[in-house]
């Protein structure tokens, strides 16, 4: 355990015990106050838990089921039971002075006033709840945080005052149940993000004081549902003005920035500016698109993930929310690197996003999906996938192992023309009776234009007709295509070891860490260069 928690917990846990030894002090040998007594032991416990000091854990829950006890008349205030109550609060203060000793002598001191209480008030019929006990954890502090809120929303205070009741609204999100119980997760998180703009000096709003209040009311609803062993509600009136105090204090934000080219931050008179274009990047725009969108991608991903999930109106107000938001940045980076088929994607699916409409989180998380991908589609093509077009297909380059030579394609042997004599075939011949030649279309096409232009190419297509029964030369046999061996077409001997050479010359020139296929290439000609000729 940290020596920071410890200390934490030991300031927390003397102020508890500190009011538990009050009230009885106050009632003067009477029945002391009751609820001061479950809620400070409720408290407690809590803390103790929170601090993995079972032992005070133990005896705190122990006075917690004395109080209760007494509370529905299972047992009646005696001497008996105010010494066992005063011996156990004495115990307690001892045992959180040791707690940085804690050893068996402890661990004893702790289980035998338990168990010394537990004859009073036994675990198993003490309040007669049927809720697990984190649930009757979630419902005490539920109840002191409503009260807290509620507090301050009706008179604010500064930060320092406030700043405990924070620490316990914080502490609820490391109980793993908590996500468990909606909807608390997302009143917990909307609390802790507007008081850290209180924290840091922000002013405390009427947006700000009417988020509490209805963060209040709807944390009393949950508290009084926990205690009867039920679960939340996710609809009522309490959660509904809570999500429009979360949409109104959300609002009230400031927009995020514009993004502005940095050529416009210059005069635009040709003259040298501070900053300049380097002419060899170490990546290309294409490259730092991906990388910058990969994060707003996954983002958005989570998101509509949690808008499938979402079982109460607070949670699903605040994810529209965040779904648009999330949409229009990405519609915006996407503008700013030129991508402007994804951005007017991303900005035509924002409305619809935040209004959770199901086709809409689809096509975004397919969009974001193929966007996040560390080796997938080009911009272009999820371009195009989105728009509903196939996008073109691309074949993975050839797998440079062995290493060939750039050979020139082997053209297939071509006969020699043979003469032909100008008797053999009279073009003009060639053309229908009454019809110009081709020669004659050649001679006037030069000078003519526009429909008569038209109308001659007509003309002229018709006279290669003729073509078919007059060829101007006999047909010549194609030969078959020349095989040439496997082993001319592999670098060997000096030619690998030249080719290896321009490889490495080729590495040395780029930017950062070499090709994984060039090393390949390279390690197989070296295998190829050891080999003769």
């Amino acid at each position: 355990m940290s020596s920071g928690l410890l200390d934490f917990f030991t300031l927390e846990a003397s102020e508890y015990v500190e009011h538990l030894d009050g009230l009885v002090a106050r009632s003067r040998g009477g029945v002391p106050d009751l609820e001061g007594c479950v809620r400070h032991a409720r408290a407690l416990r809590g803390s103790a838990t929170m601090a993995k000091v079972s032992g005070i854990a133990d005896v705190a829950a122990a006075l917690e089921r004395l109080a209760h006890a007494l509370q529905a008349g299972a047992l009646q205030w005696n001497d008996a039971v105010r010494g066992a109550y005063v011996a156990a609060v004495d115990d307690l203060k001892i045992l959180i002075r040791g707690v940085r000793a804690w050893g068996d002598a402890e661990s004893r001191r702790a289980a035998a006033r338990a168990q010394e209480l537990a004859a009073f008030a036994p675990a198993a019929s003490a309040t007669g709840a049927s809720a697990p006990s984190a649930f009757a954890f979630l419902a005490g502090e539920t109840t002191e945080l409503a009260r807290a809120l509620a507090a301050f929303a009706e008179n604010p205070v500064a930060p320092s005052a406030f700043a405990l009741t924070l620490q316990r609204l914080r502490a609820l999100r490391g109980i793993a149940l908590l996500k468990d119980v909606p909807p608390l997760p997302e009143i917990v998180d909307a609390l802790d993000a507007a008081a850290k703009t209180f924290e840091l000096g922000g002013a405390v709003t009427p947006a700000f004081r009417a988020l509490f209040a209805a963060a209040a009311a709807v944390l009393a609803d949950a508290s009084a549902a926990l205690t009867r062993g039920d679960r939340p509600a996710t609809e009522s009136h309490a959660l509904t003005a809570f999500a429009a105090a979360a949409s109104g204090l959300g609002g009230s934000a400031a927009a995020a920035d514009d993004i502005v080219p940095i050529s416009a931050l210059f005069p635009d008179d040709g003259a040298p500016g501070l900053v300049s274009a380097t002419t060899t990047p170490p990546t290309t725009a294409a490259q730092r698109f991906r990388l910058e969108v990969a994060s707003h991608a996954e983002h958005l991903r989570r998101l509509v993930a949690d808008a499938g999930m979402a079982v109460d109106s607070a949670t699903r107000e605040r994810l529209a929310r965040e779904l648009g938001g999330a949409a229009r940045a990405l519609s915006r980076l996407s503008a700013s690197f030129g991508e402007t088929d994804l951005a007017t994607f991303f900005e035509g699916q924002r409305a619809q996003a935040a209004l959770l409409a199901g086709a809409a989180l689809d096509a975004l998380d397919s969009a974001c999906k193929m966007l996040s991908a560390p080796h997938g589609k080009s911009t272009a093509d999820i371009a195009l996938a989105l728009q509903g077009a196939a996008p073109p297909s691309h074949q993975a380059p050839p797998t440079p192992r062995p290493s060939f030579r750039a050979m020139p394609a082997v053209p297939a042997p071509v006969p020699p023309a043979a003469a032909i004599p100008r008797d053999v075939v009279d073009i003009a011949s060639l053309a229908p009776d009454g019809q110009p030649s081709l020669v004659e279309h050649a001679a006037s096409a030069a000078a003519a234009s526009g429909d008569a232009l038209s109308s001659m190419l007509e003309r002229g297509i018709v006279g290669l007709s003729g073509l078919e029964e007059a060829p101007l030369a006999e047909p010549a046999e194609i030969a078959a295509d020349v095989t040439v061996p496997i082993e001319d077409m592999v670098y060997r001997g000096r030619d690998a070891l030249d080719r290896a050479i321009e490889l490495r010359d080729l590495m040395r020139q780029s930017a950062g860490a070499p090709d994984p296929a060039l090393l390949a290439e390279l390690f197989d000609l070296l295998e190829l260069a050891a080999t003769s000729d």
